[in-house]
């Protein structure tokens, strides 16, 4: 199992890992059969990947399981290639603001001292940088509990500072169980359906 981004807009998911057991499966069925097999299988696992991907991030950051799915675009199955199928799902890249979705710790003595903190990751704390360089390169403020900094060195524009988006996550430090979550579910819904095709319910 492997997630590629491309284009911080796609988080590609192939089933590298199950070569073997779908190589055997195909050696069993029919062409018919195991394109079944495969369609059913994977269009599971794709509609299921919101869900499976919004629960486990949700452990690792401070995010809401609705916030990470209204991000995760519907899935597209191809097959054929590298791989007997590859599962593309889309991902927004809107990125959180520090003190809108992701809270501000003690926004009170952040201001006192200028140092912008957050709560980002599940338990730790996280300080914005002094000057924010992929936003203007200017220090961060707060007004009204929400991080801002200038886009130049003129009082205005102003722009809300932001911390991590969705695609990120699912690829930093949500990779791991992100990925075993998937496998496994794929790997049931597959071995489901092939029983149930080899016992003639299907």
């Amino acid at each position: 199992m492997a997630f590629h981004i491309y284009g911080n807009n796609y988080l590609y998911v192939d089933m590298s890992d199950l070569k073997t057991k779908l190589e055997w499966m195909k050696s069993v069925l029919n062409k018919d059969q195991f394109e079944k097999l495969m369609y059913r299988t994977f269009a599971e696992t794709g509609r299921r990947a919101k869900t499976l991907v919004a629960k486990e991030v949700q452990q690792d950051y401070v995010v809401t399981q609705q916030w990470v799915k209204s991000q995760i675009g519907s899935f597209k199955l191809q097959f054929g290639g590298q791989f007997p199928v590859t599962c593309t799902i889309p991902l927004k890249g809107v990125k959180g603001s520090i003190g809108g979705r992701f809270p501000l710790s003690s926004p009170a003595r952040s201001r006192k001292q200028g140092v912008v903190r957050s709560s980002i990751v599940k338990g730790q704390v996280s300080t914005m940088p002094s000057h924010m360089t992929n936003q203007g390169g200017n220090p961060p403020f707060v007004v009204n509990g929400v991080a801002f900094t200038r886009r130049t060195a003129e009082r205005y524009p102003i722009v809300r500072v932001v911390g991590l988006g969705v695609p990120q996550m699912p690829l930093n430090r949500s990779q791991e169980k992100v990925e075993d979550s998937i496998l496994d579910y794929t790997q049931k819904r597959l071995d489901h359906h092939f029983a149930r095709m080899l016992s003639g319910n299907w």
